[in-house]
């Protein structure tokens, strides 16, 4: 009989000490991997700030028409006129932290329509849209080529009637319907000190990957310390067993 409470006893004790390991390991590799994903992610920052710096570095493609072939962050220069009647504020911007718009002006050039970021107003009052009219209109706009990541949200945008409009994503092929023309899957972001523009909130700075570099360092941290405990845990399971022995 004793024998028998001594067997289930040592069965209890190893299967705890399996739980344990295994809930451990488990923390201990999931904290690894998501370190080294945020060091891919800090990697990919750096690749994309690099294009996006060498491509600006160059002189700009001049464009009198249209086309999707462009590769991202192309600098251009393009001939064409704003439509000034049907304009969208692109919500839920910060800057500084303040709220605010991305003011996106639609741009024809030819047969074909292409959206231009602007850049960003302050959202001071949520019941009143701000004035965005274009007062000096130009024949070309100087820019590079943006390809504009949907965001993530639950419910389908619903547009008020009147221009311009609020919208939380930019929908190509749903804009493209309310402009009764061919729309370019690309954003141009003007550049700056040109007219018409607002502040334009850089899409990508120098050493934005470090927040990644520093979110790594801290899931290698968390690794270290759920070993430590393993291995105290283990160490305190071993003494506790040696003296009931």
């Amino acid at each position: 009989m004793e024998k028998l409470t001594h067997n289930k006893s040592t069965y209890k004790n190893f299967s705890n000490k399996v739980m344990k390991l295994l809930f451990f390991f488990s923390i201990i590799s999931v904290c690894i991997y998501l370190g080294f994903w945020q060091i891919e992610r800090g990697n990919q920052k750096i690749t994309i700030y690099n294009e996006y710096k060498k491509n600006l570095s160059k002189d700009p493609v001049i464009l009198k028409q249209l086309n999707n072939k462009f590769s991202k962050f192309t600098k251009v220069r393009v001939f064409g006129e704003f439509i000034l009647d049907k304009q969208l504020l692109l919500d839920n911007r910060i800057f500084n932290r303040k709220a605010g718009y991305e003011v996106l002006t639609p741009y024809k050039v030819g047969d074909k329509m292409v959206l231009v970021n602007r850049g960003w107003v302050e959202n001071r009052f949520e019941s009143v849209i701000p004035d965005i009219s274009i007062k000096k209109p130009n024949n070309y706009i100087d820019g590079y080529i943006f390809y504009q990541k949907s965001l993530l949200q639950l419910d389908k945008d619903t547009y008020r009637e009147k221009w311009p409009k609020i919208i939380q994503n930019i929908e190509f092929d749903r804009i493209s319907t309310m402009l009764n023309s061919k729309l370019e899957p690309y954003v141009v972001v003007m550049n700056e000190d040109q007219d018409n523009t607002y502040i334009i909130n850089r899409k990508f700075k120098k050493n934005k990957e470090l927040k990644h570099f520093m979110y790594a360092g801290q899931w290698f941290l968390f690794s270290i310390v759920a070993f430590t405990f393993m291995i105290i845990l283990l160490r305190k399971n071993r003494t506790n067993n040696g003296k009931k022995e």
